[in-house]
């Protein structure tokens, strides 16, 4: 009887840790972890994303097991242990990257009791039964668990921005069937148009990319650009300021120096990726065109931008590498 009690009472304390609420701290641990994992910092963002993950946040969980996954190359028992924690939480996304046969742990049988066969049964069960009430999330793992685009264009139909940007790219790499000649070209600008205009920054940097390579209207091609530089993408970012730097520009923007270089700046200090490298070389150029007071009003203007918009981010897939 006592170690039933006991056994009881530990389990209720944990459901209790997992359904708890996040501090005001430890959500904004978790976003600036998220955030920096974004920028594909994925050894800065796990300290901030324990903070959270440990007091049952199960976005938090799902993204610090995907940093350890991605910062060591593999499936590790650490990265293990969150997915496991956010998917026994519901979370699609943990329960399908638990179910992927190639990990490691699968290879050398050292995952834990409940294999990937398992795991791939629960998240379908679990996805299906979502995706029939409407979950457009749902819909999108079915798709990406293999189970038919059909799902992803139903997502993408329901509004899902992200499953439009998605379905979009699915298109552009050749996947689904058009049988009549410049359908597919008419389906990739719709998607992409509906998913910039959801609010999906990547479908925006997309959608001014496919315009570009298609013969889009400048003006066009140019608002997109914007929009998705507004909406902190980095890529977005790098292209409008080396734009805007440039007199002879393609896309008609006025040039800025300042705001140039505010922007290239703010690239410059990220922590990684090809970014922050090549922005540092560009700084020089910038600086050698602009009176220092002027440098000065671009370091202002990197510093009330990142105030007023939201973390630099390559909005790279959930479901990702």
């Amino acid at each position: 009887m006592n170690n039933l009690f006991i056994s009881v009472f530990l389990s209720m304390l944990f459901s209790n840790v997992c359904a708890a609420e996040p501090t005001n701290s430890q959500t904004a641990a978790r976003d600036k972890g998220i955030a920096l994992y974004q920028q594909s910092n994925w050894y800065d963002s796990q300290p901030l994303l324990k903070i959270a993950a440990e007091a049952g946040d199960r976005k938090a969980q799902f993204y610090l097991a995907e940093a350890i996954r991605l910062s060591k190359r593999y499936m590790t028992s650490e990265a293990q242990k969150w997915y496991e924690a956010a998917a026994e939480q519901g979370d699609l996304y943990a329960m399908l990257r638990l179910s992927n046969e190639d990990d490691l742990c699968s290879l050398m049988s050292t995952c834990s009791e409940k294999n990937a066969e398992d795991w791939r049964k629960q998240v379908l069960e679990a996805a299906n039964e979502r995706a029939v009430k409407g979950d457009t999330e749902a819909m999108t793992v079915l798709f990406t668990a293999g189970q038919g685009l059909s799902w992803l264009e139903k997502a993408a139909e329901a509004g899902d921005s992200y499953a439009q940007q998605l379905l979009a790219s699915v298109y552009k790499s050749g996947g689904g069937w058009f049988f009549i000649p410049g359908n597919r070209e008419k389906a990739i600008t719709k998607w992409f148009k509906a998913s910039s205009e959801g609010g999906d920054p990547r479908g925006m940097f997309f959608h001014a990319n496919y315009l570009y390579d298609h013969s889009g209207s400048k003006e066009e091609i140019a608002y997109w650009v914007k929009k998705a530089t507004e909406s902190s993408h980095i890529d977005a970012v790098i292209t409008y300021a080396y734009k805007i730097s440039d007199p002879s520009n393609e896309l008609g923007y006025p040039v800025n120096l300042i705001e140039a270089y505010g922007l290239i700046f703010m690239l410059s200090k990220l922590e990684v990726g090809t970014a922050p490298e090549d922005a540092k070389r560009k700084l020089p150029e910038l600086a050698s065109k602009m009176k220092p007071e002027e440098i000065k009003e671009g370091i202002d203007f990197a510093s009330a931008w990142e105030k007023s918009h939201p973390p630099l981010s390559y909005f790279d897939p959930i479901y990702g590498y």
